[in-house]
């Protein structure tokens, strides 16, 4: 079952939220449908286009071409996938690098625990019906944010490519146990040294590194809805308590996850983006 909300729609753009939970089957369209970004607040789900399979996750966004068909299918028949479906007008493709013939029609987008955090204000900031020019400039500034830090993933044979969807999905798809490298690499088909080689090469992330960002970027989708136990959330993906978790949140982005629930509570656009512009201004050229 899916529900899907409109959050804000606009000339050049719609903002929706997607919330699917058990039971689930496999669907897809594709015709008739604009290009659209799929930002993940909370678990994952497989997008299936041709022969290429995209995981969208926290931490990877997929981007989709207009009137393509694809197939969705969830790794975790358990929970629930949550996501910002952002449908994009066609003038906005070409500002994005998103138009011309060498353009994939299914892209996996990687981005790091900073962009997700702006993904969440953003959608709670629209969520407090905000100017529409000003959530256009705050949208497109995220996009482009998007774009612009997105790291390249490295070419990988069929093979391997679908040994780390295997273990990416079993990560994912099991947010709270500590899944070892010898059952990570049963799940791959191959011994654990080759499993932390190829993984690393091809996500450019150790396994302990890519379970935290899942972790973390899971922690943030759940503060934007207003998530109040904190220890049990702690306990729920993975952390072995909410001493953990917060430490783990002041590193990677220097507030505890009480200070990140008050800060989303209150989200402005305006703040967001002048954030944002003042990243992208920092980035080295």
């Amino acid at each position: 079952m899916s529900i899907v909300q409109t959050v804000l729609s606009a000339p050049h753009f719609t903002v929706m939220t997607q919330d699917c939970s058990y039971p689930r089957i496999n669907c897809g369209h594709g015709e008739g449908e604009p290009a659209r970004f799929l930002l993940t607040r909370r678990g994952a789900f497989s997008i299936q286009v041709g022969n290429r399979t995209c995981l969208a996750r926290p931490g990877q966004a997929v981007f989709l071409g207009r009137d393509v068909e694809y197939r969705v299918s969830h790794p975790d028949h358990r929970g629930c996938a949550c996501c910002t479906d952002v449908w994009l007008d066609d003038a906005w493709l070409d500002p994005l690098g998103l138009e011309g013939a060498g353009t994939p029609v299914c892209l996996d987008v990687q981005h790091g625990l900073q962009l997700q955090h702006a993904h969440v204000e953003m959608l709670q900031g629209m969520r407090r019906g905000p100017d529409a020019l000003e959530a256009e400039e705050a949208l497109l500034t995220l996009l482009d944010g998007l774009m612009r830090g997105s790291e390249p993933v490295p070419a990988s044979s069929k093979g391997t490519a679908r040994q780390l969807q295997r273990v990416q999905e079993a990560i994912v798809a099991n947010p709270g146990e500590n899944l070892g490298v010898d059952e990570l690499a049963r799940i791959a088909g191959c011994s654990p040294f080759h499993l932390c080689r190829i993984f690393r090469q091809g996500t450019g992330q150790s396994l302990r590194q890519f379970r935290l960002q899942q972790r973390l970027g899971t922690v943030l989708g759940r503060l934007g809805e207003g998530e109040e136990d904190l220890a049990a959330l702690a306990c729920d993906v993975g952390f072995s308590s909410h001493s953990h978790m917060t430490d783990a949140f002041r590193l990677a982005l220097g507030a505890s996850p009480s200070d990140l629930r008050e800060q989303l509570r209150t989200s402005e656009l305006k703040r967001l983006r002048a954030r944002l512009t003042g990243s992208q201004e920092a980035r080295p050229h």
